[in-house]
């Protein structure tokens, strides 16, 4: 019976441990974070506001392009989070994705942190597949 109460002991041990480091461990794809997001939709577009606190007029919408707009969701569809209790303020832009409904969120590209505006939780990029890198493009893009 001491044997049997050492094992059990034991086992139970390994499972808490197992499961702290899961879910310590847990990411997150675009679907989980967006709920209820359909990518298949037709017409979705990407709506992306430059972030400037020195200018009177805080949010300048930024226009791209078409295909940079399904550029940026197709990397959002493909890229890997993992909550954060990171509560950044210094954010860059202010980004709404519009596919069966609309994902407002703000991005802090420094950190590769973005707060959904729907739950207030913070999410940072682990897999971006080039997210930050569209960014990049859409802004040189508009100032073109």
């Amino acid at each position: 019976m001491k044997k049997f109460k050492i094992g059990l002991s034991l086992l139970l041990a390994v499972i808490v441990s197992v499961m702290l480091i899961t879910w310590k461990d847990q990411s997150y794809s675009a679907i989980d974070l967006l709920e209820n997001a359909n990518f298949h939709v037709e017409n979705s577009t990407v709506t992306l506001h430059r972030i400037d606190t020195d200018t009177e007029d805080i949010f300048s919408e930024m226009k791209i392009s078409k295909e940079t707009q399904q550029e940026l969701i197709q990397s959002f569809q493909q890229a890997t989070f993992k909550k954060t209790a990171i509560k950044t303020i210094d954010y860059d832009y202010r980004m709404t994705i519009s596919l069966n409904t609309s994902y407002p969120m703000f991005i802090d590209s420094k950190n590769k942190i973005l707060v959904l505006l729907n739950t207030n939780e913070s999410f940072e990029l682990i897999k971006d597949h080039a997210f930050f890198s569209l960014l990049e493009k859409a802004t040189e893009d508009s100032q073109n």
